[in-house]
């Protein structure tokens, strides 16, 4: 067994794709096939299932994921060990759309002038996905835009409180409207993110139990998409008031009147309580902490 087989077999249990994993890696298919099918010959199990075009870890194959984790762990760690002085390394981050856009960048701003050599992968994504993207090791830290987070898998680190503001075009009929509730949004229409988002579920429970339906409901999946359908009166909008400052500032929106239940919402940085910490990602975590 060969250090390279298991980072095939690593990449590969994680895309259940050889062609993706052979696109991730820099191999061939038939390279990523062959050397899987070694690997089985040698530990005498099967490691996947194929079953069409789609291939599953078989139990044993889920056993051997877990011990390539740790040796592939334990490979990087040595390597930080003897590398010269200097942090390098690449630092995979998800991020929330508003997190991404309105704190992300400053923070990253600060991070390449300390550390250049660190290679920044950014993506997006759902709140809710970032979990199951964190324990496949898919990426190594998370900021998330929710309330509190009850996961006990989690390391969970709190950047800023996010104010939540309640906005309209100021042509909309609540624009001018002193002391608005939920019942307010009784015979309107609410703009709202789409599932997945780390604060949606706050907001529609806001309405719920105040025993409110709104009029009617536009989801829309961009942050931007929402701040713009509502510039246009098609609705109001509950949104971090950090994403619509700059719109708020010009004329564009206004805030509304809220004086209905305060929502809770934080950014925070999350990653996984067994994770190893790289001198990249331990940087990160001590350079946010000191950006609060």
């Amino acid at each position: 067994m060969e250090l390279r087989q298991l980072q095939i077999f690593y990449v590969a249990a994680q895309t259940l794709n050889f062609t993706k994993a052979g696109l991730k890696i820099g191999y061939a298919q038939s390279n990523i096939t062959g050397q899987v099918r070694q690997l089985e010959e040698e530990l005498k199990v099967k490691l996947f299932d194929r079953i069409g075009r789609r291939i599953q870890l078989t139990s044993d194959g889920k056993k051997l994921l877990n011990h390539a984790k740790c040796i592939l762990d334990l490979y990087e760690r040595a390597k930080e060990d003897f590398l010269p002085q200097g942090i390098g390394g690449v630092l995979n981050i998800g991020a929330a759309e508003t997190v991404c856009v309105y704190r992300l960048p400053q923070i990253l701003t600060e991070y390449r002038k300390l550390y250049p050599q660190v290679e920044i992968r950014v993506q997006t994504e759902s709140c809710e996905h970032f979990f199951e993207l964190i324990k496949a090791n898919n990426i190594d830290i998370a900021l998330v835009l929710t309330d509190k987070i009850k996961s006990t898998e989690m390391v969970v680190q709190t950047l800023h409180d996010e104010a939540m503001t309640v906005v309209a075009s100021p042509l909309h009929p609540l624009a001018h409207k002193k002391n608005i509730k939920p019942h307010d949004f009784t015979d309107e229409c609410l703009i709202i993110t789409l599932p997945g988002c780390g604060y949606r579920p706050m907001v529609l429970s806001l309405f719920k139990e105040n025993h409110v339906k709104p009029g009617a409901l536009m989801e829309l999946s961009s942050i931007g998409a929402i701040r713009q359908c509502t510039i246009c009166g098609l609705g109001a909008a509950i949104l971090p008031k950090i994403a619509v400052q700059d719109d708020l500032e010009r004329g564009k929106l206004v805030e509304l009147d809220w004086t209905g239940p305060k929502i809770d919402v934080k950014t925070q940085l999350i990653y996984h309580h067994e994770k190893w910490l790289t001198p990249a990602m331990r940087a990160f975590l001590e350079l946010c902490g000191s950006m609060k």
